[in-house]
């Protein structure tokens, strides 16, 4: 499948001198590149060359535009969409989360480029993971958000499918093969309506996320509601992934020796040893590990080197350790967004770093608004 898949396409506003480095990088990739101003510009020539990867201007709307486009084209669902960003901010890559990205990068990075192209270099953009998880009904008023939600747990395995109206969800509750999970705007099922809707539908345990417009990006737990929580309708899709996973562990206690919490913030990480480093947004972090999103991961089981500014403090830590876990498209990350998992070793790390990391974290955990539902009591009503 090789040459049918090695042209990248650019999409936004990049200088001469932005444009030769990609260029280069593509290159070095042995592929090429091919510009076009906006999505409205190269709609047919997308749908010809079916790229695996689609680097964007990450600034302004040119990113959402395309991503909401792409996500519309069964030949390019699983297309991987790097965000190109000119400074390194959370915010900056936040924000390009939310907008549909599957990765981010700095605009001038030409060996993470390289690197990235060279990883999918053989990747089929229409690849769908197997369906090995269960059912996940989805209604939303937008389509834009229902394929959004669906896309990233299609990916993840799950069988997708979608519903109009409560009447449709009660249906479905309702029958003999319920799903197992229900994604549901508040316009659609506000959360007052949601004991009724289960009693009348008969399913009093049917995990549901309320996708809210009002919300904060913090996940929050319904309380007085057995497995229900709301999640920010701009939060960055991979969220949603996380709390599926949580809601569907059906509060049984995760299989490692501290719980994992949702965490956005910029990190750097490089080999033992070495002056140059990567950046990347991290995913989730426990006080043993922390799982970092990128397309241009290292080795499995290198000796890493990271660092972050841990929850709630303006300090940046350095830590030592192994990467134990790698998820690629295609190739084992339907649990996880593409990425890899450190695992911290104290006896390797920095002692007042490690102390820092650890009491900001338990800090995290001590939250009013758990983000791990898995270690919360489950109400028995």
């Amino acid at each position: 499948m090789g040459a049918e898949f090695e042209t990248t396409a650019v999409i936004g506003s990049f200088d001469p001198r932005e444009a030769g480095i990609l260029e280069k990088a593509a290159a070095r990739a042995n592929g090429e590149v091919r510009f076009f101003p906006t999505i409205i510009d190269c709609k047919d020539a997308l749908s010809a060359l079916r790229p695996n990867c689609v680097l964007v201007d990450g600034s302004g709307t040119v990113l959402a535009r395309t991503t909401t486009w792409i996500r519309e084209q069964p030949s390019l669902f699983s297309t991987q969409v790097v965000a190109m960003v000119s400074d390194l901010r959370d915010s900056s890559f936040v924000q390009a989360y939310r907008n549909g990205a599957d990765d981010v990068i700095l605009r001038t990075n030409l060996g993470g480029v390289t690197r990235r192209l060279a990883n999918l270099h053989h990747f089929d953009p229409s690849h769908r993971a197997p369906i090995e998880r269960g059912c996940v009904l989805i209604s939303h008023e937008t389509d834009e958000h229902r394929r959004r939600f669906g896309r990233v747990l299609r990916q993840a395995g799950f069988d997708v499918q979608f519903a109009l109206d409560v009447d449709e969800i009660m249906s479905a509750m309702a029958s003999e093969e319920p799903p197992e999970l229900v994604v549901v705007s508040d316009e659609v099922l506000p959360v007052h309506k949601i004991r009724e809707v289960r009693r009348l539908a008969n399913a009093p345990r049917t995990p549901l996320v309320i996708v809210a417009t009002a919300a904060s990006t913090r996940i929050m737990i319904e309380s007085g509601l057995e497995r229900v929580a709301t999640i920010s309708e701009c939060a960055p899709h991979d969220h949603l992934l996380f709390l599926a996973n949580d809601l569907l562990r059906g509060g049984r206690r995760q299989a490692r020796n501290s719980p994992r919490y949702l965490f956005d913030t910029l990190c750097s990480f490089r080999l033992e040893g070495a002056f140059s480093a990567e950046h990347g947004l991290t995913y989730n972090v426990s006080e043993t590990g922390i799982y970092v999103r990128t397309l241009d991961p290292p080795p499995k089981n290198s000796p890493l080197w990271l660092e972050l500014r841990p929850p709630g403090t303006t300090a940046t830590v350095h830590l030592r350790g192994k990467l134990v876990w790698v998820a690629m498209p295609g190739r084992g990350s339907r649990g996880t967004p593409p990425g890899f998992g450190l695992r911290i070793e104290p006896d390797k790390s920095p002692a007042d770093d490690l102390k820092i990391y650890r009491s900001a974290y338990y800090t995290l955990a001590e939250l009013p608004s758990r983000l791990s539902l898995s270690w919360l009591p489950l109400p028995t009503r």
